[in-house]
């Protein structure tokens, strides 16, 4: 004898059947079967009884509970809503950090003029770098866009780490995520959609003698647009230009991303050198102060004479300072880039004067048209074709539209009776939606598709303009560049000269304290203008670069160094 899969169990206080019988606390089993077979147990007596078919009130009961029994569980699946915990990003343990450390105060203004440059501490323990998040492709973004372009292994491991843990860029690649996303919604408007459903319904009507069951098993094909004027097909082809519009996008936040850390990388570079001469001349600026000092004891310097050097040590100590304030900045701002502090021995030191970018050779008669490579161009194109999408939408939905549902399936006021013959159902219904009156709302809408596209065509147009006009001043810029270099160069030697002449002349007493503090005034100040250019100079290959689209290495030329 078969038996159903179903089992339950039923334990109310009393349950009256049709027949007036009592059934409590009753254990059951019921068969689908027709010699089914009911075991119970009624104040706490076992019986055993074979009817032919379980009672009708029995059975009603037994699905109704059945049915909670099934709501029930399905309550207690739990949520669908993800876990989502307190996000903690790699920080470090303090504030300070070891170009932020307090400078050693420097030593009281006494006759000496001794004075301390200012020293960093240990910097604190940094976290190890953490993985890359799944999703992301660092490594093939790096080179694809920067293949050989950075000289120095450093930077390139800075820059990978940013690509892989820069927050914005993690950011902009979710937003990706989501308008493909967006765009297979879109792509799934145009297929038919199909259910299948299954019911149980139990009524009692007011005339009625008793209460009916339903039962049904229907496959539905919910409301079908035919895409008669493709209304449709615009929607899904404006989805799909806003996903490769958001890509390029993507594209060009990971180039900005990159030349960003490239100049933070470089701006620290430059500052720790500026810190380092701004210490070389304090330490020059503190022996004059105790020369002139000791002149003074002997009688041979002036009051004045001691005050002026005094003034010149307090300028240059106020300096040093602003420089190591200058160096942590730097440093902090190339952490926020990278998304994670950054190892010691990835960032520059104050002795690195070489070049750390490869610039290609760039010949005279470079055409307009490698503009077109550019991320921000190709996604206002995108945008561009996306917005006439939306006026072929805008066109379409003033057309009638036309729509089909349709379902199949079986009833019957019996579970056993729902695959039997004759119990089929199905059900056509075409429907025609025919615009009559709207307000004009729908030739609103056009006008409103027309006017954005033209919008997004003059966007893109000033975009054009803006590309070009930064490739033409990257080039004016680097056209003087060697010539300002090698002047700079130049002008630091022959400074560096006279401080020399102007020390032994003083030392000598053929030359006045004035001439000796402006040749050393003079000194810093080229030092100072030539690690600026030095560091306009590799800003401006980086700007050039990122103008082209950061491609350009690509095309076969020749790395210039």
């Amino acid at each position: 004898m078969a038996s159903s899969a179903l089992r339950t169990s039923v334990a109310p206080e009393a349950l009256p059947d049709r027949d007036g019988r009592l059934y409590g606390r009753l254990n059951c089993t019921l068969n689908d079967t027709v010699n089914g077979t009911v075991n119970g147990t009624v104040n706490g007596a076992t019986r055993r009884a074979t009817p032919t078919i379980a009672p009708p009130a029995m059975r009603a009961r037994l699905a109704a509970a059945t049915t909670l029994l099934g709501a029930a569980l399905l309550s207690a699946c739990g949520s669908l809503v993800p876990a989502t915990e307190t996000p903690r990003p790699p920080l470090r343990q303090d504030f300070r950090v070891g170009d932020l450390a307090p400078a050693a105060s420097a030593a009281s203004a006494t006759v000496t003029g001794a004075a301390s440059a200012p020293s960093a501490s240990a910097p604190s323990p940094l976290p190890a770098p953490a993985p890359a998040p799944a999703g992301t492709n660092a490594g093939t973004a790096a080179a694809h866009e920067w293949r050989g372009f950075f000289a120095d292994g450093r930077l390139d491991q800075v820059v990978a780490m940013a690509l892989s843990q820069n927050r914005s860029l993690q950011a902009s690649a979710a937003a990706v995520e989501r308008v493909r996303a967006q765009y297979r919604i879109a792509a799934a408007d145009r297929l038919p959609e199909l259910s299948v459903g299954a019911s149980a319904t139990r009524q009692r009507t007011i005339n009625g003698e008793g209460a009916t069951t339903t039962y049904g098993v229907n496959l539905g094909l919910a409301s079908y647009e035919i895409d008669l004027f493709n209304r449709l097909g615009s929607l899904e082809g404006a989805a799909l230009a806003r996903f490769l519009a958001e890509q390029e996008t993507q594209r060009s936040a990971r180039l900005s991303l990159v030349a960003e850390v490239a100049n933070a990388w470089l701006s620290l570079a430059a500052e720790r050198q500026r810190l380092t001469l701004s210490q070389s001349l304090l330490e020059s600026q503190q022996r004059t102060l105790s020369l002139a000092e000791r002149q003074y004891q002997l009688g041979a310097a002036s009051g004045l004479e001691r005050a002026r050097a005094r003034t010149a040590f307090e300028a240059a100590r106020g300096d040093a300072a602003r420089s190591a304030s200058a160096v942590a900045q730097a440093r902090l701002q190339l952490e926020l880039l990278t998304g994670q502090p950054v190892p010691e021995d990835w960032l520059p030191s104050a002795q690195d004067t070489q070049d750390v970018t490869a610039l290609p050779a760039i010949p005279a008669g470079l055409p307009a048209d490698v503009l077109l490579q550019r991320p921000d161009l190709r996604a206002a194109e995108q945008r561009l074709q996306a917005a006439a999408f939306d006026v072929g939408a805008a066109r379409a939905a003033r057309f009638p539209r036309l729509s089909l549902t349709a379902s199949a399936g079986t009833r019957s006021p019996d579970l056993d009776g729902l695959f039997k013959s004759g119990s089929g159902v199905w059900s056509l219904v075409p429907q025609i939606d025919l615009p009559l009156f709207d307000g004009g709302a729908r030739r609103a809408q056009v006008e409103v598709s027309e006017a954005t596209r033209r919008e997004v065509l003059a966007n893109y147009e000033s975009t054009l303009q803006s590309a070009f006009r930064e490739v033409a001043d990257a080039l004016a810029v680097r056209d003087r560049l060697a010539e300002r270099l090698d002047a700079q160069q130049a002008q630091v030697e022959a400074a560096r000269e006279s401080l020399r002449m102007a020390e032994s002349s003083y030392r000598l007493g053929g030359s006045s304290q004035l001439e000796l503090l402006d040749a050393q005034r003079a000194l810093a100040t080229a030092q100072q203008g030539l690690v600026t250019l030095r560091q306009t100079e590799q800003a401006n290959r980086v700007a050039l670069l990122r103008a082209l689209g950061g491609r350009w290495a690509a095309q076969g030329a020749a790395p210039e160094r």
